[in-house]
């Protein structure tokens, strides 16, 4: 071993190098080469720095560019939610006046209905309105007869019912119309209605009278025993039996339950049932011209302790044309007529 060292030495003396010199110039070669390595590392690291840095700054970007999209785009959202509820609060306030508008057209409709029914004295509804109270008895004493017999419906349209005669309480005609005619009131209403041989007698009477310059009004006609028990047993209430029992029947002993009844009113009376009315031209109209249509004035005046009624001129009854005008002609009553009591 020894002998190798040495000979590789002296080949090294003989090429003219220094043992030592050699060592060193291994030693730089080794550090330039570490050098340059880690000059390599540091600039890959920069390198990888700066694509960092891009990388972020692209990011950056990005998100600037996105936050000023969403900015734009809230204020796009913001300033159509401000159109839209501009848009709303306008058709808001229109509709608003377009309702305020319709309620005014509305109301001032609804006071030129009503003006226009106090001119002729018609209300917006009724039902069976009540005779005048009376201020004091009449001097006539009424025949209130205790007794009830049972009322003669194959008579037809001359069937008596009165204080005596009297109709099943449940009864009710099978023909019943709303004649053609006019009314006191809108709408129709059970008292609205009459049997159809009297419906039609009435229309020809309210047309007569109509081309006479008379204006007349319909105010009750057909009414049952269960209604007219309400309104006796008000009556009652109100005045006392005895006084009731001068304008108003019993239940089942009113003639409105035949159907062939209808109180007949003027504007002139406000429509009213009131013995004035038998003062008015529209009442002496009807007492003259009644009977052509088959109609007498049922308790008319004077009469009342021959019918037990007093004095309604707005009354009146269909019978028929020829024993309308036999009544009227010879001043009797329908129980006088039929030769029945009361």
């Amino acid at each position: 071993m020894k002998k190798i060292v040495a000979v590789s030495t002296l080949a090294l003396l003989l090429a003219g190098c220094n043992p030592g010199d050699q060592g060193a110039e291994d030693a730089t070669k080794t550090e330039d080469a570490t050098k340059e390595k880690t000059d390599d590392n540091v600039a890959q690291e920069d390198k990888k720095t700066d694509a960092e840095v891009a990388k972020e700054k692209e990011a950056e970007e990005a998100k600037k560019e996105a936050d000023a999209k969403a900015a734009a785009d809230k204020k796009v959202a913001e300033e159509k939610a401000a159109e839209d509820k501009a848009a709303a609060d306008k058709k808001a306030a229109e509709e608003k006046a377009a309702a305020d508008k319709k309620a005014a057209d509305d109301k001032a409709t609804e006071d030129k209905a009503t003006e226009d029914k106090k001119d002729d004295g018609k209300t917006t509804s009724s039902q069976d309105p009540e005779p005048d109270k009376k201020s004091e008895p009449e001097s006539e004493t009424p025949d209130v007869d205790k007794s009830d017999t049972k009322a003669d419906l194959g008579l037809n349209e001359l069937v008596v019912v009165n204080k005596k005669y009297s109709l099943p309480i449940d009864y009710k005609p099978s023909d019943l119309v709303v004649p053609d005619i006019s009314f006191s009131y809108s709408g129709v209403l059970e008292q609205s209605y009459m049997r159809a041989p009297a419906a039609k007698q009435i229309e020809k009477m309210f047309a007569a009278a109509k081309k006479d310059g008379v204006t007349l009004n319909a105010v009750s006609g057909f009414r049952s025993g269960q209604r007219q028990t309400v309104l006796y047993n008000n009556y009652v209430a109100r005045d006392g039996k005895a006084a009731a029992d001068q304008y108003s029947a019993r239940p089942g002993h009113s003639e409105h339950q035949t159907g062939l009844v209808f109180d007949i009113s003027a504007p002139s009376v406000g429509n009213g049932l009131t013995a004035e009315l038998g003062n008015t031209k529209e009442g002496k109209w009807i007492a003259n011209n009644a009977a052509k249509y088959g109609f007498i004035v049922r308790y008319d005046k004077g009469f009342q302790a021959r019918t037990g009624y007093t004095y309604e001129p707005w009354h009146i009854r269909y019978v028929g044309v020829g024993p309308a005008t036999q009544i009227k002609n010879n001043g009797q009553t329908l129980e006088e007529y039929m030769k029945v009591g009361h």
